[in-house]
């Protein structure tokens, strides 16, 4: 690998260092819904005594802590989690055997084990913030609004600690990941300032190898659900026809339909919720995700972008003349090291297209300029 690309594995608090000739490839995949992922290939050898480099060796068992940092120049964390397979492949020609060894994030230590377990009078953060609390990771809250009386219903768990969290937040528009020792259960940071920019066909500047878009007219949809009042029997109604979050572009999905056109309208069903409240924040949490009808996937050569991509993130894209050029947020990065290099693969959504005018496409002389 260039020498301004580095990488570090640590098991159990100890640095790897004598990995590294034998290190085929190193991946970390960051996703903005899935647990992050590791996977670690080693070259191995059969000793003089017969056993097998690694493959005995105590750092390299199911459960070992892992942390992995990477980056050009400096390095950030990547990913701290845990092993959990363990994959050795032998070979017709022994100098051809490896060993895999892929592992999750600390979310993975939530996923272990289906509880039944009722939680009477408590927001959905509250509950959040007890089950972080149980595996030792520190809370990041956004407070939900609904407490649920046990006088009219009560949450019940049927599921993993993980899995339950993540059904929480979904009604609530929120995402709720692990990332190192802190538990997150909050809406998506689309308002925070982006990422270093990414350049695509934009001459010296350009950092993006490769890039596709796919612009989606049929996934946004208003949302809506019926319920009748668990108390006073009335029919509840809930339609949800406009957004609460940030437009990373001038026009979103409705402003590209032609005369005549109505939005699209689906309805929930196999769903429950208490009252009106818990009925708006679930049609809301649902039309955003609608919403996003720009995908996007790439990659970047790490060198010529000397920054670490991350989900959860936004970055603006630049390049892909006035209509895409813009700000996304990051979905999915995977950061891949081997001998030839340093890359990072990324996925990416929007929910607007054309820039609004804000954006910052430094380096340029004048927006259109920037982008064309």
């Amino acid at each position: 690998m260039p020498e301004n690309e580095n990488f570090t594995i640590e098991i159990e608090g100890e640095v790897m260092e004598d990995l590294f000739p034998d290190l085929m490839s190193l991946e970390v995949e960051l996703d903005d819904s899935l647990a992050s992922l590791f996977k670690i290939k080693l070259s191995i050898s059969q000793e003089a005594d017969g056993l097998w480099r690694y493959l005995d060796d105590e750092p390299f068992r199911i459960w070992k802590q892992v942390s992995i940092s990477g980056g050009v120049e400096s390095e950030e964390p990547l990913i701290s989690g845990y092993i959990t397979h363990v994959k050795p492949n032998f070979e017709t020609d022994p100098t051809e055997c490896y060993l895999d060894i892929w592992g999750m994030d600390g979310s993975v230590l939530m996923d272990r084990e289906e509880k039944l377990k009722d939680w009477p009078n408590k927001k959905d953060s509250d509950i959040a913030s007890e089950v972080f609390r149980l595996y030792g990771f520190i809370p990041e809250i956004e407070e939900s609004k609904v407490i649920h009386d046990e006088a009219i219903s009560t949450i019940i768990q049927r599921e993993t600690d993980i899995q339950f969290l993540k059904r929480l937040a979904l009604r609530n528009g929120f995402e709720c990941y692990v990332d190192g020792t802190t538990g997150y259960f909050r809406s998506a940071q689309i308002d925070e300032s982006p990422q270093p920019i990414l350049a695509v066909h934009f001459g010296d500047e350009t950092n993006v190898t490769r890039f596709s878009l796919d612009v989606n007219a049929l996934t946004p949809v208003n949302v809506a659900m019926l319920q009748v009042d668990r108390i006073n029997k009335e029919i509840l109604e809930c339609l949800t026809e406009s957004s609460l979050q940030t437009a990373l572009g001038k026009t979103n999905s409705n402003g590209y339909l032609g005369q005549g056109m109505r939005p699209g309208q689906a309805y929930i069903g196999m769903n429950s919720a208490t009252g009106s409240p818990e009925m708006s924040a679930l049609c809301q949490g649902l039309f955003h995700e609608g919403h996003w009808f720009v995908t996007g996937e790439g990659e970047i050569i790490a060198n010529q972008y000397a920054h670490v991509l991350k989900p959860r993130e936004t970055v603006t894209i630049k390049g892909l003349g006035e209509m895409h050029s813009g700000i996304y947020y990051v979905t999915h990065v995977t950061h891949s090291f081997t001998p030839n290099g340093y890359t990072q693969s990324f996925k990416v959504k929007r929910n607007a297209l054309e820039p609004s005018g804000s954006e910052d496409f430094s380096g340029t002389s004048g927006l259109l300029g920037g982008l064309l």
